[in-house]
């Protein structure tokens, strides 16, 4: 079986697990399934590289199932947006963070990568350049 089958394979045996919990306890459904399902897509995200956005997802998605379920959306959604920003600052570019799984290493702009950017080549003209000559 191939690597991303068995992830795929791992993340469906979570939610089907994570789902038959939450029928089998008093938790109710309702916000719970989003921890399940921030749950089954964190063995996708570290198979492809991507651990910090499988763990920032989960995060997000478990900071949400309790601020629904305690009431307190509105302070509770700035207190999550400030600690995943201070998660994301002091994990995510350390090579030994358990978030950073190396995702992040040797990217510039817009996921190009810093070597294949060379300067001297750059076209820094307007974009809509081409646009404003045709319409002279």
């Amino acid at each position: 079986m191939s690597q991303k089958k068995t992830y795929e394979s791992i993340s469906g045996g979570i939610f089907l697990i994570g789902l038959g919990i939450l029928f089998l306890t008093d938790l109710g459904f309702w916000p719970w399934i989003l921890v399940v399902i921030g749950l089954s897509g964190l063995p996708a995200s570290l198979a492809q590289n991507r651990g910090w956005y499988g763990w920032q997802g989960f995060l997000w998605m478990l900071g949400l199932a309790i601020l629904f379920a305690s009431g307190f959306f509105w302070p509770g959604i700035l207190i999550l947006i400030g600690l995943s920003m201070l998660v994301g600052a002091v994990t995510r570019g350390h090579e030994s963070s358990p978030f950073s799984f190396g995702d992040d290493e040797g990217y510039g702009v817009m996921g190009i990568e810093a070597d294949e950017f060379d300067s001297d080549e750059a076209d820094l003209d307007s974009p809509f350049e081409d646009e404003e000559e045709k319409s002279e």
